[in-house]
């Protein structure tokens, strides 16, 4: 602390605790005890608000939320609850802050999660909650996924078909009947059937 106190005047700057003997920290001068400095000056865990002392914690800067800290344990996907961190990770020895970021990055961070309207979310459901379906398979289409947009919605690029005879349309130009895309041999034998 860099200052002489007598053993009665060294005491907790809220609490008035004798520091004498505790654990005594620092803060602008001051001195306070192991659980006010905590209480005070710690940082909190954005999942159960309480301090995070002496641990590994997460420390996550979203652009749109400001920063957060989670204790690391805590620090899970908001939908299925799985952890970010697998337990080889996870060492309780270790202290000290773990920087991550959640930019939707699954194959480059070590850490995958993306954050959605303020809460982390791992690949998985990501996928499913967040992505659009195929209007057939009802499967997530993924960005990087070839998809065709037709009918009032997405396909994945195999399940645009022809509805009838179920292959793939030659040219992009299909014809519709009520919500289904048929290619024109089919379509030609529908209105055939009807006269």
């Amino acid at each position: 602390m860099g200052s002489r106190w007598h053993p009665q005047c060294f005491r907790c700057t809220i609490c008035n605790e004798l520091l004498e003997h505790v654990s005594s920290y620092e803060h602008n001068g001051r001195p306070y005890c192991h659980l006010d400095y905590h209480e005070n000056f710690a940082p909190r865990c954005f999942s159960c608000k309480t301090a995070i002392i002496e641990e590994r914690f997460i420390s996550l800067d979203d652009p749109a939320l400001g920063k957060r800290t989670y204790h690391e344990q805590h620090f899970f996907c908001a939908e299925c609850g799985d952890p970010f961190l697998t337990p080889s990770m996870n060492n309780s020895t270790r202290t000290g802050e773990l920087s991550v970021k959640g930019d939707g990055d699954f194959e480059s961070d070590d850490v995958g999660f993306t954050v959605y309207r303020g809460h982390p979310y791992c690949e998985a459901c990501h996928v499913r909650l967040r992505l659009p379906k195929c209007k057939k398979c009802k499967k997530s289409i993924r960005d990087h996924e070839q998809a065709v947009e037709a009918l009032g919605g997405k396909w994945c690029w195999g399940c645009f078909v022809c509805a009838s005879c179920e292959n793939p349309f030659e040219n992009p130009s299909f014809f519709q009947r009520g919500d289904k895309p048929y290619c024109e041999r089919c379509f030609d034998i529908m209105l055939r059937n009807e006269i």
